[in-house]
């Protein structure tokens, strides 16, 4: 199974995007370098507790 690829969302989103909001890069914190359009990335926390999936749309 490949690894999942991930994006580290501020903690003042959370909230905004566990509910299904959208995520800015402003919202960013630290991802995967190697994230593509089009790819499901997982949604994390600073303390790596998943958040939601999503779609990549670069």
């Amino acid at each position: 199974m490949p690894k999942r690829k991930r994006l580290v969302i501020s903690d003042a989103s959370v909230p905004f995007v566990a509910r299904g909001g959208r995520i800015f890069g402003q919202q960013v914190v630290d991802a995967d370098l190697d994230i593509e359009d089009g790819d499901e990335v997982l949604v994390v926390d600073r303390n790596n507790h998943p958040i939601i999936t999503a779609r990549a749309i670069i």
